[in-house]
């Protein structure tokens, strides 16, 4: 489905979707890898969703809601349950006393290793299946793109050309559709 190597540009899988897809499946075998080794489901996607967001200096829970793009309320159950492992503390923040962070613990700091090792881990199976050249060309053009997509979180590029009118009107038609009463 993904075969794009010598296909014209035109009809390749553009680079968006291919890297969500392999982030998502990474993810979720990451995850698998490490449910199976502990012999539990502590790997979930919720907590997935917060761990990059996670250190030792601590982040409001307000905070870690607005990066992750999720609920204050799925938040807090998430947090709930990771201290209930262990896995994060709440402490005052120094800044506004009223407020609080969520930080690692020493046993969270272990079990975000442990997933990096995981992760590592499943890169070099990938190598030893696609080629380490591949794996390497793969993680160079990452790096190269970080620093550009990372300005572009707070100047984005420059704005690309209107739509054709003809998707356009079917935009607003299918709106109109959306939003009209039934009759």
């Amino acid at each position: 489905m993904f075969e794009t190597r010598g296909m014209p540009a035109a009809t390749r899988t553009p680079l968006g979707p291919l890297l969500i897809t392999c982030a998502r499946l990474l993810d979720e075998v990451a995850q698998a890898q490490v449910n199976r080794e502990a012999g539990d489901r502590i790997a979930r996607p919720a907590l997935m969703r917060l761990v990059p967001f996670l250190d030792r200096n601590g982040i409001r829970p307000s905070e870690l809601a607005r990066r992750a793009d999720i609920t204050k309320q799925a938040v807090g159950q998430t947090l709930k349950a990771c201290e209930a492992l262990g896995l994060v503390e709440f402490a005052a923040d120094p800044a506004d006393g009223r407020a609080q962070l969520v930080r690692l613990t020493a046993e969270g700091e272990a079990a975000f290793r442990y997933g990096r090792s995981v992760l590592v881990y499943l890169e070099g199976q990938l190598a030893g299946v696609v080629g380490a050249a591949a794996v390497h060309d793969v993680v160079a053009g990452l790096e190269a793109m970080l620093p550009v997509l990372q300005a572009w979180t707070v100047a984005p590029p420059s704005r690309r050309p209107a739509p054709p009118a003809a998707l356009k009107a079917r935009r607003l038609a299918g709106v109109a559709k959306v939003t009209s009463p039934r009759r």
